[in-house]
């Protein structure tokens, strides 16, 4: 019995070998198979790599370029990039190769990707939050929420050594005011602010395009609250009140020279050619759809006509002249600036108009015309270590002038001041200023009482403002945090006084808005008090 039981057991595991042998021999077989295919891989990537070591060796092995050795960048890494280090020449053009792929340079030498050329992408963003009232009958108190003097830029530096020029180099910018708040016009398209082509030289800089004038240059940082409610251009550099400061312009067209600063003072000159086809400059400049003087869409300007049959007459002018000579040493800051405006169109304020108490008031053709205005001022500034951290000070005298005009019309002749204080204690800033405007010999134009309830008509007329005292003044205090170098918070409160016969505004050549003494209908209500409280954020990248 066991050997029976044996015999089959034998029998049976003799079959299962001779029947598990073939399947044995499959797998046998797909394991060299796919051991022949990864050799043949590992044979391929074998061969693209030697390939790679070559074209590396091959670039490696090139003798590389003296450079200079780029000065690490300060501040803001982005807005102030390094300029690129000039390469001795080589006769070849060199190749970078990326991916296989070769990067050609558009000059010889190392380098290839900036070519000596450096681009800058930069901006500035203001947006605040507003409550203001403009002290007029119908108006009340108001919220708002503006971009002020928001812009974005694009600047290039090609250096010009390499190509035997030391100390050359040409330049370019374009910078566009940003609408972050309001709904876009073409007051924002790309090259509405500073926008040049230029030449740096051992012995100066001059440019060409648009740019703000030497005048406003020359005292900008005087002014703690720019493009607030409380900026001082509601005053300083505004030659008859309202929304526009002839004398803190942007100046069209123009030609410019800035000298290289030697032992702290630095001159810079400005001519803009009127390009005026008509003789009284009363038309659009060549190339502009605009009135002369005028910024788009803004007072005095012919929007939305394409030409000016009507003729620009409300400060139109032809050629533009400024100069500055600014000292900036250690703690001290000085400053002479002045300003030219070629035949100033205002035959616009010749009228009859008729009052409301039976009375006319008659401006006779001639008695405002066309005539030259300037504007002349000087300025200091110090800085002092108190204590507790520095305190700046500033101060601006400026005369501003219209020749050849009747006096009791001449509302553009007067006097006006200005002083600002900042004390700074880590990353505080407290600040407050006071600019003051005489009053003017006289004036054109008529006002509406401020003690309506019902507004009157458009067009409407209760005074003569030459008949009341004319000067002004404005008062703002505020903060500001500084987060970083590049980012603030503020915090400003403003107040505007106008005698019975001033209309100045709050915000006037900056901030997204003015706030003016103005009824529903445009009529000018002289004499009011206008007062605002604005806070908000700025980052500079």
């Amino acid at each position: 019995m066991k050997k029976g039981l044996l015999a089959g057991t034998a029998c049976t595991a003799i079959c299962l070998a001779l029947t598990q042998q073939p399947m044995r021999a499959a797998t046998l077989d797909d394991v060299m198979a796919r051991l022949d295919a990864l050799e043949r891989n590992n044979a391929k990537l074998a061969k693209e790599n030697a390939q790679l070591r070559d074209r590396v060796n091959h670039i490696t092995s090139r003798p590389a370029p003296a450079t200079a050795t780029a000065s690490a960048p300060k501040g803001n890494p982005v807005q102030h990039a390094a300029v690129a280090p000039s390469p001795a020449p080589a006769p070849e053009h060199a190749i970078v190769s990326i991916g296989g792929a070769p990067i050609y340079s558009k000059a010889p030498g190392s380098n290839p990707f900036i070519d000596n050329t450096t681009v800058t992408l930069y901006g500035h963003v203001d947006l605040s939050g507003d409550v203001f009232n403009a002290g007029v009958f119908d108006q009340g108190t108001k919220f708002g929420v503006a971009s002020n003097l928001s812009y974005f830029g694009v600047r290039a530096r090609h250096n010009l050594a390499p190509y035997g020029f030391p100390g050359w180099a040409a330049i370019a910018q374009f910078k566009s005011l940003v609408e972050v708040a309001a709904v876009p016009t073409e007051r924002a398209a790309f090259g509405t602010r500073d926008s040049f082509i230029g030449m740096e030289t051992p012995w100066g800089t001059i440019k060409a395009g648009k740019s703000d004038t030497p005048y406003k240059r020359s005292t900008s940082k005087f002014d703690p609250f720019s493009a607030t409610l409380g900026d001082y251009n509601s005053i300083m550099g505004n030659t008859g009140g309202d929304l526009r400061a002839e004398f803190d312009w942007r100046a069209a067209h123009a030609v410019w020279y800035e000298s290289p600063v030697w032992n702290g003072f630095q001159a810079t000159v400005m001519a803009s050619p009127g390009q005026n086809t008509a003789r009284d400059n009363s038309d659009f400049a060549l190339g502009d759809f605009n009135c002369p003087a005028t910024s788009s869409r803004g007072s005095g300007s012919g929007f939305p006509l394409t030409s000016a049959p009507e003729g620009c007459t409300d400060g139109s002018y032809g050629n533009l002249y400024s100069a500055s000579l600014t000292y900036n040493q250690g703690p001290l800051t000085a400053i002479a600036a002045y300003e030219l405006h070629e035949g100033t169109n205002r035959t616009g304020d010749e009228a009859v108009t008729p009052l409301s108490n039976g009375g006319v008031l008659v401006v006779p053709p001639g008695a405002v015309g066309i005539a030259n205005e300037w504007a002349a001022k000087l300025g200091a500034g110090y800085r002092f270590n108190d204590g507790i951290g520095t305190l700046q000070l500033y101060g601006i005298y400026e005369v501003i002038r219209r020749e050849h005009t009747v006096a009791d019309f001449n509302e553009r002749s007067r006097d006006g001041y200005f002083l600002s204080a900042t004390q700074t204690v880590g990353h505080w800033d407290v600040s407050a200023s006071w600019a003051h405007a005489n009053a003017s010999p006289g004036s054109p134009g008529t006002g509406v009482f401020n003690t309506y309830t019902v507004t009157p008509p458009a067009g409407s007329a209760d005074f003569a403002l030459n008949s009341v005292d004319s000067s002004a003044d404005q008062y703002a205090a505020g903060v500001k945090y500084h987060f970083s170098p590049f980012a603030s918070w503020y915090l400003v409160g403003s107040f505007l006084r106008n005698g019975p016969g001033a209309h100045y505004c709050l915000g006037a050549s900056g901030h997204g808005y003015a706030v003016c003494g103005r009824d529903a209908n445009n009529n000018v209500v002289a004499g009011n008090k206008a007062k605002a409280v604005t806070t908000g954020l700025t980052f500079d990248f």
